[in-house]
C-alpha cells in the first residue's frame, strides 16, 4: 500500500530550468507579438493584407507546423544542441527584423521620395524567428515530460502558467520600452534580450533530462523516429479523412483566436492611432494566470468534446462583442474613463472580447490533446497527438491573411474612397467561422465519434 504521508519527490532542477527558458522565449515573442502587424503596416508600410500574411502565414504558420519535423530533429541531435541553436536563430530573427530600416539599403540611386521595399528582410527575420520558434516548443515540452516523473498534470500545469507570465513579462516591458523609444525598439531591445538571456540560461544551465516520463532513469530503450518516418507520418495522418474533418473544425475554432494578433491590432489603430495594442491583449494572459484552474476544475466532468463546443461558443461569442460598439454608439472612438484610464469604447469592447476568448482558449484548449488521444486509431495515438498543433498552423495560414483582407475591404478601402466603413459586417463573418466551427465539431462528434463507438 502506498504511504500517502510520504512527500512526493521534488521536480528536478532541469524540470525549472526548462521552464525558465520558456518564460524568456514567450516574453521575448509576447514583447512584440501584438505590435507586429502594426510595425509591417505603419513604420515600413505595407499593405493590410501583406503584413498579416507574413505574421500569420510565414511566422506563425511555421511556428506550429515546424515542430512535426523539428522536433524529430531535436531526439536526433539532443534538447541542449537543439535549444542553442534555436535561440541563435530567435535573436538574430529579432535584431533583423527591428534594424531593416537601418540595415537595408534601399533602392540605390532612385529618388528618395520612392518608398523602399522592405520585403527581403522582414521575410528573412520572420523566417529565422519562426524556425527557432519551431525548434524550442518540442525541446520544451519534451524536457517537461522527461522530468515529471508520475505527476505529468500537475508538471503541464506549472508549464502552461509560465507560459503565460512571460507573456505578461514580456508584453509589459514592450509597452514602457515603445513609448520611450518607438516601435522598433520592441524587437531590437525588447524581444532579442530576452532571446539573449534564454540562450545564455541554456548554454550555462540547462542540461539533457535526467529521466524519461515514466520517472525511469535514462539507459530505458526509447523508441525514436527517424525523418522519414516524421514525413511519412504526414501522409498517414493527413490520410485519414475524418481526421483531416476535425483538423478543419479545431481550426475555425482557432481562426477566431489569430484575429487577436492579426485583424484586431488593425482595427484598434483605426479607431485610436496611438493604441497600446500590447496592454489591451494583457487581458488574454492575466486572464489565464488568475482563472484556469477554476475553470479546469469547472469543466473536468464534461466530455472532451462538450468542453472543446462549449469553449468554442464562448469564444465566437466573445468576437460577436467586438460588432457591438458599432450598433449602439454613434462614435465608437468617443473616449470614456474606465479605471482611471482614458480608453476609447470600441477599446473597452476589446478588452471584454479578448477576456472572452480566454475564457474559450481554457476551456477547450487543454481538452483537445485529450480528445485526439481519445479518437486517435488504436495504436497511433502518439503519431497523431504529434499533430494536435496542426489546426493553430491552418488557422494562421489562412486566419492572418483573411483578417487583412477583411479590413482593407471594410475599413481600407471604404476610408480611401470616401465611403463609410462597416464594421459589423466585418466582425459578423469572423463570427461566422465560430459558428461554423461548432455546427462543424457537433457534425464530427454525431457523424464519426458516436458513429465508431456504435
Amino acid at each position: 500500500m502506498t504511504d500517502l504521508s510520504t512527500p512526493q519527490a521534488k521536480f528536478p532542477a532541469t524540470f525549472w530550468t526548462a521552464n525558465t527558458i520558456e518564460l524568456f522565449e514567450r516574453a521575448a515573442y509576447y514583447s512584440m507579438a501584438s505590435f507586429m502587424v502594426i510595425y509591417l503596416k505603419e513604420s515600413l508600410g505595407m499593405t493590410p493584407s501583406f503584413a498579416t500574411f507574413l505574421n500569420g502565414t510565414v511566422l506563425w504558420g511555421i511556428i506550429y507546423f515546424m515542430p512535426i519535423l523539428s522536433g524529430t530533429l531535436a531526439d536526433k541531435f539532443g534538447f541542449k544542441r537543439s535549444l542553442s541553436v534555436s535561440f541563435v536563430l530567435i535573436s538574430l530573427g529579432y535584431f533583423v527584423m527591428g534594424n531593416v530600416q537601418r540595415l537595408w539599403p534601399g533602392l540605390i540611386g532612385k529618388g528618395a521620395a520612392e518608398a523602399v521595399d522592405f520585403t527581403v528582410p522582414v521575410v528573412l527575420g520572420a523566417v529565422l524567428i519562426a524556425i527557432g520558434g519551431s525548434i524550442v516548443k518540442p525541446c520544451i515540452a519534451g524536457t517537461i515530460q522527461k522530468t515529471a516523473g508520475t505527476r505529468a498534470t500537475l508538471a503541464f500545469g506549472v508549464f502552461y502558467m509560465v507560459i503565460n507570465i512571460g507573456s505578461i513579462t514580456g508584453r509589459s516591458v514592450s509597452y514602457f520600452i515603445r513609448t520611450s523609444l518607438g516601435i522598433p525598439a520592441i524587437f531590437t531591445y525588447a524581444a532579442t534580450s530576452f532571446a539573449l538571456i534564454g540562450l545564455l540560461v541554456t548554454l550555462l544551465i540547462y542540461k539533457e533530462p535526467e529521466y524519461v516520463s515514466d520517472g525511469i532513469k535514462d539507459g530505458q530503450t526509447v523508441q525514436k523516429r527517424t525523418l522519414g518516418q516524421a514525413l511519412a507520418g504526414i501522409f498517414v495522418v493527413l490520410g485519414n479523412v475524418k481526421f483531416l474533418f476535425l483538423i478543419v473544425a479545431l481550426g475555425m475554432f482557432w481562426f477566431l483566436y489569430i484575429q487577436v494578433y492579426n485583424l484586431m491590432p488593425l482595427f484598434i489603430r483605426y479607431i485610436d492611432p496611438k493604441a497600446p495594442m500590447e496592454l489591451y491583449t494583457l487581458a488574454n494572459p492575466i486572464m489565464i494566470v488568475c482563472f484556469q484552474l477554476l475553470i479546469t476544475r469547472f469543466v473536468k466532468r464534461w466530455l472532451p468534446i462538450k468542453t472543446i463546443m462549449m469553449g468554442a461558443i464562448v469564444m465566437t461569442l466573445g468576437m460577436l462583442v467586438m460588432a457591438l460598439p458599432s450598433l449602439f454608439f454613434s462614435d465608437p472612438s468617443q473616449k470614456t474613463a474606465v479605471l482611471g484610464l482614458s480608453l476609447p469604447i470600441a477599446g473597452v469592447f476589446m478588452i471584454v472580447s479578448i477576456a472572452a476568448m480566454a475564457v474559450g482558449e481554457m476551456m477547450a484548449s487543454p481538452r483537445v490533446f485529450e480528445y485526439i488521444g481519445a479518437i486517435a486509431p488504436k495504436g497511433q495515438e502518439g503519431l497523431y497527438l504529434g499533430y494536435q498543433s496542426l489546426p493553430i498552423a491552418l488557422a494562421s495560414m489562412i486566419g492572418g491573411p483573411v483578417g487583412g483582407r477583411l479590413f482593407e475591404r471594410y475599413i481600407n478601402t471604404p476610408l480611401k474612397e470616401g465611403r463609410p466603413v462597416d464594421t459589423v459586417t466585418m466582425w459578423l463573418i469572423i463570427v461566422g467561422i465560430g459558428v461554423l466551427s461548432v455546427i462543424a465539431l457537433a457534425i464530427y462528434d454525431r457523424v464519426v465519434v458516436k458513429a465508431k463507438k456504435a
